[in-house]
């Protein structure tokens, strides 16, 4: 009987960290997913639905979703103006993801390919993905060049663990 004692603690504490592991998968696994339907929306031009992974502090400030869409919209047709056209948009592995507070937070690196008059260029950024529901639903900053500090002058909530790596020189591809 004592050594049942013994066990039943140490399985619950195995339990709850295989659970742990598990939602943390989950959570990662979500983060790429909707990192891949942002992408896609702003590919196929879907600017309402890249709207929805866009941080909601961000959103507001842009004016809500059809506005920021509107913004977008003309954005990219300026940009097309002057032959210039994201072909795709690709997403590597995320990072740790760190919790802070009530949030969620991690990096993921971001590959894009755009297409110029004298041929392609690739630029490699990182996203902040932060999720307000323990990983259910994931929104997406660009860090761009800026740092860690930089941005956390706009979203002070970010933990100071993450880690922006430093932005790569766009690679020109001639044709």
């Amino acid at each position: 009987m004592k050594y049942k004692k013994q066990i039943m603690p140490r399985f619950f504490i195995l339990l709850c960290c295989l659970f742990g592991f598990q939602l943390q998968l989950t959570a990662q696994s979500n983060v790429k997913t909707q990192a891949e339907k942002m992408g896609q929306a702003l590919v196929s031009k879907n600017y309402v639905d890249f709207t929805r992974y866009t941080y909601p502090k961000i959103l507001k400030e842009m004016g809500g979703t059809e506005k920021m869409a509107a913004t977008i919209r003309s954005q990219m047709e300026n940009m097309e103006k002057t032959g210039v056209k994201i072909l795709s948009l690709s997403y590597g592995e995320p990072s740790e993801i760190i919790k802070e507070k009530k949030e969620w937070q991690c990096t993921v690196p971001q590959i894009m390919t755009l297409k110029i008059n004298s041929g392609k260029i690739i630029s490699k950024t990182t996203l902040i993905a932060i999720s307000q529901d323990e990983g259910k639903q994931w929104y997406f900053v660009d860090a761009g060049e800026r740092d860690l500090e930089t941005v956390r002058i706009t979203l002070p909530n970010l933990s100071k663990k993450l880690v922006l790596p430093p932005m790569e020189m766009p690679q020109m591809i001639s044709e």
